[in-house]
C-alpha cells in the first residue's frame, strides 16, 4: 500500500461543500471566511482538503492561491465537470477523458492532484479504463494518489489486478451505517477508508430539533470512532467549527447515554 501521506492524529478533512450554496443549511463563506477556514484547518493540522464539483475546485483553487500553502495540503478532486448551459448547477459526474486531468489542475491553480477520486462505475470496462488514465497522470506527476468514490462492496471485485487504488471513499454516518463491510474488506486489503457525509446534510442537525452543537459533536465522534474508518470529510463554513469539531473528536467514543440519544434519532429520523 502506498503511503498516504495524512497526518496521523487528524482524522477530519475538509468537504468542498463548505465553499458553496447548495447541500448546506448555512449561507457560503465569503472568500475572505473561505481563506480564514482554510487556514484554520492548516492550522490545526486538517491537511486533507476534498472537492467534488467543479465549483468547489475553482474555490479552493483561488484559497491556496492567496494563501501560499498548497504545499501544505492534500487536495482531492472528483469527476464532476463544468458543462455547457449548466455551469452554475451541481451536474452528474462525468467518466474520466485525457483531457480532464489538465482541466482540474487549472481548476485547482496546482500541478497535481493529491487523491484522484475516480466515481464508482457499473461497467468494469469504463473503470478500468479511468484507471489506466490514471496511471498515466500518476506517471506524468499529475496525480499522486487514487481513490475510489462512492463504492459499493461490489466495486472492490472489479478492480483489476496490480490497480493502483489506494483509497476507497463513501458515505457513512449513524443514519446510513451500509458501508461499514465495504470499509472493512477495503483495510483487508490495505486501502485507506474515507467516510463521508457524517451528518448526512446539515439539515440533518435541524431536523433532530435538539442543540445543534450538540448533534453534530455526537454524528461526528460516532463515525470518527469506528474502527473500520481511517478520515472523515466534513464539511465546515466556519473557521470557529474547525476547532469545535477537533475538539469533539479529541473526546473519544461516545458515552451510554450518548449512545442512547442517538439511537433515538436514528429510529425517529431514519
Amino acid at each position: 500500500m502506498v503511503a498516504s501521506g495524512y497526518p496521523g492524529g487528524v482524522k477530519l478533512g475538509l468537504g468542498g461543500h463548505s465553499y458553496i450554496a447548495e447541500l448546506g443549511n448555512d449561507p457560503p463563506p465569503s472568500f475572505e471566511e473561505q481563506c480564514a477556514l482554510v487556514a484554520a484547518c492548516l492550522d490545526a493540522g486538517i491537511r486533507l482538503l476534498d472537492t467534488t464539483y467543479y465549483q468547489e475546485r475553482v474555490a479552493l483553487g483561488r484559497v491556496l492561491r492567496e494563501l501560499g500553502r498548497r504545499d501544505e495540503a492534500k487536495v482531492t478532486g472528483w469527476n464532476f465537470f463544468k458543462q455547457p448551459g449548466k455551469e452554475d448547477e451541481l451536474v452528474a459526474w462525468t467518466s474520466y477523458a485525457p483531457h480532464h486531468i489538465d482541466v482540474m489542475l487549472q481548476e485547482l491553480q496546482t500541478d497535481r492532484i493529491d487523491l484522484l477520486v475516480i466515481h464508482a462505475e457499473d461497467d468494469p470496462a469504463t473503470l478500468h479504463r479511468e484507471l489506466e488514465l490514471a496511471e498515466v497522470w500518476a506517471k506524468a506527476g499529475k496525480v499522486r494518489h487514487v481513490g475510489l468514490g462512492m463504492a459499493g462492496l461490489g466495486h472492490l471485485d472489479q478492480l483489476p489486478v496490480g490497480h493502483s487504488v489506494t483509497h476507497v471513499l463513501a458515505p457513512y454516518n449513524a443514519f446510513n451505517r451500509d458501508a461499514a463491510a465495504l470499509f472493512a474488506r477495503a483495510r483487508e486489503l490495505g486501502l485507506q477508508t474515507v467516510a463521508m457525509s457524517p451528518f448526512i446534510r446539515g439539515w440533518k442537525l435541524d431536523e433532530i430539533g435538539e442543540d445543534t452543537a450538540e448533534v453534530a459533536a455526537i454524528l461526528l465522534r460516532w463515525v470518527v470512532t469506528q474502527p473500520v474508518v481511517d478520515r472523515v470529510i466534513v464539511s465546515m463554513r466556519k473557521p470557529a467549527w474547525v476547532l469545535a469539531n477537533l475538539a469533539a473528536v479529541a473526546r473519544g467514543p461516545l458515552t451510554p447515554e450518548e449512545e442512547r440519544r442517538l439511537a433515538t434519532w436514528v429510529a425517529r429520523h431514519r
